[in-house]
């Protein structure tokens, strides 16, 4: 790659990535009837239990914030 990414951009396209790929896992899983609704929402409310235990609150913070945005997009 010619052009090199700040720190800051390459964490955002990472994440940007990862959101895409675990939407459209989950997406597919759930339109295929292979995990429910429900199920889907106790996943990100165990995603959310890890990142309560002895992460920095800025951690924490940013954890609840990416998984409340996965959660909204594949309501939508």
């Amino acid at each position: 790659m010619d052009n090199e990414l700040s720190p800051d951009a390459e964490r955002a396209g990472m994440l940007a990535a990862l959101h895409a790929i675990v939407v459209g896992t989950l997406s597919t899983l759930k339109r295929k009837g292979v995990l429910s609704a429900e199920e889907i929402d106790q996943l990100f409310d165990a995603g959310l239990a890890v990142f309560e235990r002895g992460e920095p609150d800025d951690t924490k913070a940013a954890a609840r914030l990416t998984l409340e945005i996965l959660a909204r997009s594949l309501r939508a």
